[in-house]
């Protein structure tokens, strides 16, 4: 039924208007006016207990600080994660996604749909919306009154506080503290990814969760060992020494390719803050700390000295290709992009771990750990219930033949095996394309896949997670911080530009500091160092 109460009009105001698509892998964003009418307190209510799986015993185990699980070979013996269907008695169970590949068939001529209904025990109504034009179909499903059940909701998403609370269903009762051992794989849930989940008193959405490690700093490992240097240097000093020896410009070779992250590289040397640092309450910016402008000077001398390809301020790289070539040896990614980076090109890739400044131990900023989230259309609990079942069936793990049929349909239909590794048929490759990763998911997990790369990825996390720097803002929010990310984002990376290139000074950033402050970054603080003072 249409909510008489939301309407067009109301739902702009929520929203702050017109949105935007957001940048680093979230869907929305947005800019606009509006008083949010939202609770302002902080995050209150009770996180869900991290209860590992023990379902299925991964060749390297995850752990509670953000070591994702590894695997070197797909398990060939699957567990039945579920000995009934998750959505028996859901009827018909609507949902928004977004979604990056071309449409599946529909579910009349489509057998791995049909099969996932079945199995399921409910018909999963899957609205798929390309990701460009997911802002305008959440848009116009929400002003229509009329919600899905599921919805996946950017955690970019302007005033997402009032949307959530205020149209969404309140998941406290049903996975709050113990009670989220009633679905044992959304339970297996670091808590990093619940975080954004809590507003006020309440939890108001799930998690489509991600690995806490973040961006990596990725180098070619092959080419550092054919020039006789470290790939692993101890301070900072010998950083830039590697980042000379792998410079040649008579032959088009580059240490680097992007300045701002080797701003931040530098910048974790010297234990620049993750966003923000927090003492007794109050919140200090990384940008308004000393070691932040010192990076940034390092990085302007490393420019100056030739050791970035000449395109890399105000250029349009495609740094993967030139990664991939040899073009340039050293480039900053998430977390994922390591088995691309080698897959793609071929090459061998490492991690590399940020050194202290002058030697020992650097930091490491956490990631974002969701990519998205997904909230629910309000009803009664056993509704609610139902509805959490199918997410947890979707968030089951590796290992599980729930996980084989989301990933790769029915075996010998869908998919047949080569070399222990799964392959997809025609027939997979056409039908096994909707979007459930968008909906629930298990944590991420290191391969399966081959066994030095794993291992290399799995010995990189154990030398960061410990020096792992959160955000102390992560949990709590700000309308600012969303509404203005763009304004904000842009008066920083362009007075780091301007500043590497030489076009200004180093002593110009704290024009820039101060100006980020006016537009926008003192709210943001005093929103945060509200919001923690509410939780006493």
């Amino acid at each position: 039924m249409r909510d008489p109460n939301l309407s067009r009009r109301r739902f702009l105001t929520l929203t702050g208007g017109a949105a935007l698509v957001a940048g680093s892998g979230g869907l929305l964003a947005g800019c606009g006016s509006g008083e949010s009418a939202a609770p302002k307190g902080p995050a209150t209510a009770k996180l869900p207990d991290y209860l590992p799986s023990q379902l299925v015993k991964p060749d390297l185990a995850a752990s509670a600080d953000g070591l994702m699980a590894g695997y070197y070979n797909y398990p060939r013996t699957l567990v039945d994660a579920y000995r009934d269907k998750p959505g028996a008695g859901a009827g018909d169970v609507s949902v928004l996604t977004n979604m990056f590949n071309p449409a599946p068939p529909a579910l009349g001529s489509n057998q791995f749909w049909q099969q996932l209904n079945n199995r399921l025990g409910a018909n999963l109504n899957v609205t798929m919306t390309p990701s460009a034009d997911y802002l305008n179909k959440l848009s116009t499903v929400i002003a229509g009154g009329d919600l899905p059940d599921m919805v996946t909701i950017s955690a970019r998403l302007t005033r997402r506080a009032d949307v959530l609370t205020r149209l969404c269903a309140d998941l406290s009762d049903l996975v709050s503290g113990s009670a989220i051992k009633d679905f044992p794989f959304l339970a297996n849930i670091p808590t990093d990814s619940w975080l954004p989940t809590a507003f006020g008193s309440g939890i108001y959405a799930i998690p489509v969760p991600r690995a806490v490690v973040g961006t990596i700093t990725f180098s070619r490992v092959d080419l550092i060992r054919q020039r006789g240097l470290n790939p692993d240097p101890a301070n900072y000093q010998e950083f830039l020494q590697l980042a000379r020896g792998l410079t040649d410009a008579r032959g088009n070779r580059w240490a680097f390719g992007n300045p701002k992250r080797v701003i931040e590289f530098v910048g974790n040397m010297l234990g620049v803050p993750n966003l923000w640092k927090e003492e007794g309450g109050r919140f200090v910016s990384e940008y308004e700390t000393e070691q932040r402008k010192q990076a940034l000077a390092r990085a302007t001398e490393m420019y100056k000295e030739g050791l970035f390809h000449p395109d890399s301020v105000g250029g349009k790289l495609n740094l993967r290709d030139l990664f991939g070539n040899g073009t340039i040896a050293v480039i900053s990614e998430g977390y994922a992009a390591w088995d691309t980076l080698a897959t793609t090109y071929s090459v061998e890739v490492g991690g590399m771990a940020a050194p202290g400044y002058d030697g020992g131990a650097g930091t490491n900023r956490a990631g974002t750990a969701i990519f998205a989230l997904t909230a629910f259309k309000k009803a009664d609990p056993d509704r609610l219930r139902q509805l959490l079942r199918i997410c947890d069936w979707l968030a089951t793990p590796v290992g599980t033949s729930e996980y084989m049929f989301r990933r790769f349909g029915v075996e010998g239909q869908h998919y047949t095996w080569k070399d222990d590794v799964p392959v997809r048929t025609g027939l997979g490759t056409t039908e096994v394309k909707l979007p459930l990763e968008y909906i629930a998911d298990a944590p991420h997990v290191l391969g399966p896949g081959d066994r030095r790369r794993v291992d290399a990825q799995r010995a990189y996390q154990e030398k960061v997670i410990p020096r792992i720097v959160r955000n102390p803002a992560e949990g709590l929010y700000s309308d600012v911080a969303i509404d203005k990310a763009g304004e904000l984002s842009k008066i920083i990376d362009n007075a780091e530009l301007d500043i590497v290139s030489g076009r200004k000074p180093v002593s110009h950033w704290d024009e820039a500091v101060t100006a980020w402050r006016r537009a926008g970054g003192d709210q943001m603080r005093a929103d945060y160092e509200s919001a923690r003072a509410k939780q006493g």
